[in-house]
């Protein structure tokens, strides 16, 4: 049963990554003709780059989830669809409206209390879970502002957390996740160094919704946080020093000599206490993140192992 389940769904999942990679291109040429792009304040010449391309992870997604519903019959499916979708409604919102702090977590935690209460959580255990739904939600879009960064830890977070899935024999979330990691990895590449395409908000908030919806409805948080290890960390060293804030709400690490980054003093971020202690361009940056995002997940995975 699992065997006839896992071919066609594993098989959909490649051929919308496929589809993806090839859609991309024509999408960030599409944006950048509606004057969607932002600025790669990361190069030295300033290029204009085409933004919002979360709009083509999020279809082959949705599309991914509804064949795996088909397929499985499994109604849990749809809520983690609507997770998806919602997160990626309020990113939308904030990349067009370019949303403050406040209506932010405002509308974060309006998303969370629905999810939340379509999952009938207990009333002792909703501000608790509430604050880890809001977390996971919004972190993809914190630990972010450099070529390939969070679609890269995106990448690596959705490919380790399948592996665990299938580990701990959760089948139906091992799907999902393993097709997600398929459809990111596509965009990573060409959204790696020297970026053609960012993700936007709305990128980097389907993968949150994705994350909330496949562990909360799925009872499978705690498989989840150990691969959020660097995320967790950019989060809190940014709470205590500059408070809650979207990567784009200050100003930008700026470049110099031989094109290595120099780190900005009005804030602190897991990359700006790297760079002061190792100065790299953003290549080497990012590559480093990856590497360490790597790290955490075979770690994880061994540790997984150990304790079944």
């Amino acid at each position: 049963m699992i065997f006839n389940q896992m071919v066609p769904i594993v098989s959909v999942s490649a051929v919308l990554s496929l589809a993806t990679y090839l859609a991309t291109p024509n999408i960030a040429k599409k944006l950048k003709a509606m004057n969607i792009f932002g600025i790669d304040v990361h190069k030295r010449n300033k290029p204009k780059v085409a933004e919002m391309g979360g709009v083509a992870i999020l279809p082959p997604a949705i599309a991914l989830f509804m064949f795996a519903y088909a397929v499985t019959l499994s109604p849990v499916i749809l809520l983690v669809t609507l997770s998806t979708a919602l997160f990626a409604a309020y990113g939308i919102a904030d990349d067009m409206l370019k949303l403050q702090k406040y209506p932010k977590m405002a509308i974060s935690a309006g998303i969370g209390a629905l999810l939340l209460g379509l999952a009938n959580t207990p009333f002792l255990l909703f501000i608790p879970l509430l604050v880890i739904v809001m977390g996971i939600g919004n972190t993809f879009n914190l630990f972010a502002g450099f070529n390939g960064l969070e679609m890269g830890t995106s990448t690596s977070t959705a490919f380790f957390f399948s592996v665990l899935c299938l580990m701990t024999g959760n089948i139906i979330p091992f799907y999902m996740s393993f097709g997600m990691f398929l459809i990111l990895f596509s965009f990573l590449l060409h959204n790696k160094y020297p970026a053609k395409i960012f993700p936007g908000n709305i990128g980097t908030f389907t993968v949150g919704g994705f994350f909330v919806g496949v562990t909360l409805y799925f009872g499978l948080i705690h498989l989840l946080l150990p691969l959020l290890v660097l995320h967790m960390a950019d989060i809190f060293i940014k709470g205590i020093s500059a408070g809650y804030f979207s990567s784009s709400e200050k100003v930008r690490t700026r470049v110099g000599k031989n094109d290595i980054l120099v780190p900005r003093s009005d804030y602190l971020s897991l990359s700006r206490i790297v760079l002061r202690k190792k100065p790299m361009n953003e290549k080497q940056l990012v590559r480093f993140f990856w590497s360490l995002s790597l790290m955490v997940g075979i770690f994880t995975v061994i540790a997984t192992g150990v304790m079944l």
